[in-house]
């Protein structure tokens, strides 16, 4: 239901599944992506939170390696929409940390995370939210708390992993520097949401 944009059917379905086994993570982590698309930030964090600690069950459901970070992918965009900027740095900050632990697991420094890569590739489903979105909301929380460097920090590994031509080196001690910073947010947003 999730992969066909039936957000509301998905939630019911995902909803029920926690309500027959209330251990089934993967039933949190849906009902938080479910009301996220659906635009409830605050029940999505709740959901998020509820279910990101629980211990997951890889003998009943095995190959779900992509489980605990999209917890956390989850929790940065929910902090996002609630506006909750140091929030949304936290669980970036965790994200970051849990995606660089599986490139070392994997052996793949090349890995970057997707949404239910695994079970929408199957579908044929591309939700088009991946590694690079995270680290979009985090910078824009970085902007918005006046840690300009580490925004540049961030913005230059987006630009990188989106093949981005050219140096990006504002002034940050300047207003243009700022307003340059900014105009770059906006058109990684636009070029990260097509």
């Amino acid at each position: 239901m999730f992969s066909q944009g039936d957000y509301v059917g998905a939630r019911d379905w995902f909803q029920l599944s926690i309500d027959k086994d209330s251990t089934y993570m993967d039933g949190y982590c849906g009902m938080g992506w479910s009301n996220g698309k659906l635009g409830y930030a605050d029940t999505a964090y709740q959901y998020l939170h509820l279910g990101k600690d629980m211990t997951y069950d890889d003998i009943r459901f095995p190959n779900q390696v992509n489980l605990p970070i999209e917890f956390t992918a989850g929790l940065v965009f929910a902090s996002s929409a609630i506006g909750n900027d140091s929030l949304t740095i936290a669980h970036s900050q965790e994200f970051d940390f849990k995606q660089t632990q599986i490139q070392v697991d994997l052996g793949d420094g090349s890995y970057r995370w997707t949404l239910k890569y695994v079970l929408f590739t199957s579908l044929e489903y591309d939700s088009k939210i991946d590694a690079q979105d995270v680290r979009l909301a985090w910078s824009m929380a970085q902007y918005n708390t006046s840690q300009f460097a580490e925004c540049v920090s961030n913005i230059r590994i987006i630009r990188d992993d989106a093949d981005i031509s050219g140096v990006f080196e504002p002034d940050i001690s300047t207003v243009q520097g700022r307003n340059k910073i900014a105009k770059e947010l906006e058109k990684l947003q636009l070029l990260l949401s097509s």
